[in-house]
């Protein structure tokens, strides 16, 4: 998902942070070198290490708490635990604007250099562009409309290296151009990366559209070489604070060295960064107890535990992200596509889902109820009083009445059948033939007891109006890896249900930081695995990239909530964060799940 509020210049708390050399903690003094462990989400594990990354085979952990600590984007967004822009840790100062406002001049920080040594120029954001524009489909923050297609022209002049400006077509909102178009951009070391082979030189391929499409190819095929992630001299030339010195691919567990050439803010005081991948909550749990992991998540299904390690010094505190909570519904798929396609289906099936008993019984209050793409908490201005009420409240009446009421003959824990075939308003609807059933097979995340909970509890309340669907579970990455629209004769794509929503793997508003969904449920849009499209949603989407006003986003919040693209679920905390009490600097947490390692320090 995306992220909020207006712009500030910094963060005193990162300031602190950064001295924490000198100061000293609760436990012992602070000192330099140690290594720090840091537990993964259970099932969840570093899959593509490349900052140009496809919603398919992207998770949160590449997204946030892996390329980044290797390439830094253009402008940082986390203040002080808030989602905002944060002048202080970026590459560039506030853009300008010129030309009537549709043109935005972005002057880069003269700090950053390659660990080569080199300056990060324009050319590395040129070498970016280029490729966004040549490979949108294949990047996961594309919508249709927004970046690349919104701009008319780009100038990287050679004259003024740290200075490039993009033209757009029109004006927009210079909250949107700030928060969910620059925020795309991660400068990338075109001296390194400029080449179609491994024994091709570096040249200036990216200035053709063929040429970058080459280098595109050829990147996307060294990123998903994960064996050589931790050797491959591409990924050693970085900006980041960190370089990747490990990396197991059988199991994802990465560990991460101080890049002594880093000239950023914010140089790493710990010597090692370790992250250990998880099979199981439990499997973490034991570790966490055992002392193994120094930066890591009390389960929800211990959640009584948390006095066993506040009573020896540990901080415990939810993570909260701003995002929302909800499983993939394949429009594409031949058979459950056309069902789904019906928006009385999907109101049937929402009105099965009781949130509220969820949260409370089997989440034990670390769950929030989901009614549309804006989070409940934390509050913003963008949650109107529409969204913030369940428009389909837990109703097995309703959902039988929606039923009956477009023909079907509905068989408590038996089989729903299409007995009026037809698109007429008390019909099946376009696609659907007589007998059809409501009968299906959703892909759910392995790893947590009460989301398996959950899905077991959702599952039996579909039954007891006769919509059957059958429980396949796999890891997140597993998911992850097949979740993406059917074309036409696609024999490989069955997928139906998609539901890998257990905490940690709920998506986030990030790289797109406004709270605007378009990337999920904008036609085409990358990260619309669905294959889901509507018009009036679209226009929208559209109307919050040119109108800056609060309403406009509460307007598609407010349709998107009715309209239901997927099935709205209770939300989490991305995790209830145990830190040792000899790990100092890691509060508070960035609500856009990014990680500050390089401010850590460890006492003695």
């Amino acid at each position: 998902m995306r992220r909020f509020l207006a712009a500030v210049a910094g963060s005193m708390v990162l300031v602190l942070a950064g001295c924490a050399s000198s100061t000293t903690g609760t436990g012992g003094s602070t000192q330099h070198g140690g290594t720090v462990t840091f537990a993964l989400p259970a099932g969840t594990v570093p899959t593509y290490i490349s900052p140009f990354v496809s919603g398919p085979v992207s998770n949160n952990i590449d997204l946030f708490q892996f390329s980044p600590f290797l390439w830094r984007p253009l402008y940082w967004y986390g203040v002080n635990g808030q989602p905002t822009i944060n002048y202080q840790q970026s590459m560039a100062g506030p853009p300008t604007y010129s030309n009537g406002g549709r043109t935005v001049t972005v002057t880069l920080n003269h700090k950053f250099t390659w660990s080569t040594g080199k300056p990060v120029t324009n050319r590395d954001v040129e070498l970016w562009l280029k490729m966004l524009v040549a490979e949108k489909g294949n990047y996961l923050g594309y919508s249709p409309g927004s970046i690349p297609d919104n701009i008319s022209s780009m100038s990287f002049p050679a004259a003024t290296p740290y200075q490039f400006s993009i033209t757009f077509n029109k004006v927009y909102s210079q909250l949107w151009i700030l928060y969910d178009e620059l925020s795309e951009i991660v400068p990338i070391p075109q001296q390194a990366w400029d080449r179609t082979s491994s024994t091709s030189p570096v040249g200036n391929y990216d200035l053709t559209t063929s040429g970058v499409q080459a280098v595109y190819t050829y990147l996307n095929s060294q990123a998903t070489s994960e064996s050589t992630y931790a050797t491959n001299p591409l990924w050693k030339v970085v900006d980041g604070p960190w370089l990747l010195s490990a990396f197991a691919p059988q199991t994802g567990a990465s560990t991460f060295v101080p890049n002594t050439h880093y000239t950023g803010p914010g140089k790493p005081l710990i010597s090692r960064f370790e992250e250990i991948p998880f099979t199981s909550t439990s499997a973490e749990f034991d570790a966490l107890r055992s002392g193994q992991i120094d930066y890591g998540y009390l389960p929800p299904e211990d959640s009584s535990q948390a006095s066993y390690f506040t009573s020896r010094g540990y901080k415990v505190a939810a993570w909260p992200d701003f995002g929302f909570n909800n499983f993939f519904l394949n429009y594409t798929n031949p058979t459950a596509g056309p069902i789904f396609e019906q928006l009385y289906i999907r109101q049937a099936m929402q009105s099965l889902i009781n949130q509220p008993q969820i949260a409370t019984d089997i989440w034990h209050g670390d769950a929030i109820p989901t009614y549309g793409p804006i989070p409940i908490k934390p509050t913003s201005s963008y949650l109107s009083p529409a969204v913030a009420r369940n428009p389909y409240p837990y109703s097995p009446s309703h959902a039988k009445a929606l039923l009956v009421d477009h023909g079907w003959k509905v068989v408590p824990n038996g089989t729903d059948t299409c007995q009026r075939p037809g698109s007429g308003s008390t019909e099946c609807g376009a696609g659907i033939p007589a007998g059809a059933s409501l009968s299906f097979t959703e892909e759910a995340a392995t790893g947590s007891a009460p989301f398996t909970a959950e899905i077991q509890d959702q599952v039996s309340s579909w039954a007891s109006l006769g919509i059957n669907v059958t429980i396949s579970q796999k890891s997140i990455s597993a998911i992850f890896a097949t979740l993406e629209p059917c074309s036409n004769g696609d024999a490989g794509c069955t997928w139906q249900i998609a539901n890998f929503g257990e905490p940690g793997a709920t998506p986030t508003y990030s790289p797109q930081y406004l709270p605007a969904p378009g990337p999920w449920f904008g036609t085409q849009a990358s990260n619309n695995v669905e294959g889901y499209s509507n018009a009036h949603m679209d226009q929208l989407i559209a109307n919050t990239y040119v109108n800056s006003s609060v309403s406009a986003i509460q307007s598609l919040a407010v349709y998107a909530a009715q309209q239901m693209p997927g099935l709205w679920e209770p939300d989490y905390s991305y995790q209830i964060s145990v830190i040792s009490p000899k790990l100092k600097g890691a509060l508070p947490q960035d609500p856009n799940l990014n990680l500050y390692p390089q401010y850590w320090s460890l006492t003695s």
